[in-house]
């Protein structure tokens, strides 16, 4: 594999585990008024979030420095994507 192949996987996985990291988060949140415990449904979705997101990170790691860092820059920029449209579509429903 080359380290362009690397570096563009990374990127990618970055983005995918941001999605899953967000999007859990995103569905906690709109189901914690329903749950009989919404502290303990918060601490297990953070720590499967987390748990996921930081077991992704570290497989990256196998691959080098390289993939790692575009990993964290895939996380940072559908963070910046996702996390706006989402808080614009809940300020639609709230509004």
């Amino acid at each position: 594999m080359t380290e362009a192949t690397r570096i563009l996987g990374g990127l990618a996985a970055g983005g995918a585990l941001s999605l899953l990291h967000f999007g859990g988060l995103w569905i906690t949140l709109r189901a914690l008024p329903r749950v009989a415990r919404p502290r303990l449904w918060f601490m297990g979705s953070a720590l499967t979030r987390y748990g996921l997101t930081l077991g992704g990170m570290w497989l990256l790691m196998q691959w080098g420095v390289a993939p790692l860092v575009a990993a964290c820059a895939g996380f940072w920029l559908a963070r910046s994507v996702f996390v706006p449209r989402v808080v614009k579509r809940f300020e639609k429903t709230v509004s």
